[in-house]
């Protein structure tokens, strides 16, 4: 990578070769290279890429790429979103959320066996996971279709052990963005799914875990949330597992 840490300099210096480009992306400065017959400081600038900031997402396209153009960020979340725009910002997906930390799993599966065990309407919750399907009213389980998103939501379950299901506070909200990308909002917690082909019957899923600033410094709680989201992703990825072993077999 060209930069690691932050800071406000007026270039930057790729620091394998020492070459330095403005801003903008141009060349300024090359080293060791007045024996290259033909070597163009103007030809050899990055290429700009379109970039455009939803809320506490940054998004970068790689086609139809325009230099210094403003990109409009309603055009950007309805290219992205769609109609469901709305409805996950009024359901707290926006900039007031700590950064908590990232977790990273390699499955041994096909990476569309992980998104249709998220997108089965919490059909397999009771059956696999025991420990959430008590913090939930599963009756209340919905699911709604919009262009390029699924939305499920499910109210959280009201009971006497009300600090046990602090982290699902009262409802949950499960978004999956087509093809590959997922957004959980639940009580103070947010986290986002992000998978990666790595082959035919591997990926990764990369978990970043965001929390609500209200409890940011409180470390026992921290510990057991991520915890119970850990046995969470250790019960999918055998049911993940065993699925790819039956699409494999000959039955």
């Amino acid at each position: 990578p060209l930069l690691i840490y932050s800071g406000t300099k007026s270039c930057f210096i790729c620091p394998y070769h020492g070459w330095t480009y403005g801003l903008d992306g141009a060349l300024v400065k090359a080293t060791r290279t007045s024996g290259i017959k033909k070597f163009k400081l103007n030809e050899m600038g990055l290429v700009p890429l379109k970039v455009a900031i939803w809320w506490p997402f940054a998004l970068i396209s790689f086609k139809g790429v325009l230099p210094n153009k403003h990109v409009d960020t309603e055009n950007v979340s309805n290219e992205w979103l769609g109609s469901a725009a709305e409805i996950l910002s009024i359901n707290r997906i926006d900039t007031s959320l700590d950064y908590v930390c990232r977790r990273v799993y390699t499955l041994d599966c096909n990476w569309k066996a992980f998104c249709d065990n998220y997108l089965d309407g919490g059909y397999h919750v009771p059956y696999a996971h025991k420990g959430l399907a008590s913090g939930l009213q599963l009756d209340s389980y919905s699911t709604k279709m919009y262009e390029k998103v699924s939305i499920q939501s499910c109210a959280s379950s009201t009971n006497d052990r009300e600090e046990e299901y602090a982290r699902l506070g009262s409802k949950a909200l499960y978004a999956f963005i087509y093809p590959n990308f997922m957004i959980n909002r639940y009580g103070p917690w947010m986290d986002t799914n992000l998978v990666l082909l790595l082959g035919p019957r591997e990926f990764q899923v990369i978990f970043d875990y965001f929390l609500d600033a209200s409890v940011v410094d409180n470390d026992s709680f921290i510990r057991k949330s991520l915890k119970d989201s850990e046995k969470m992703q250790e019960e999918d990825l055998i049911l993940c597992k065993v699925v790819q072993q039956g699409l494999e077999s000959p039955a």
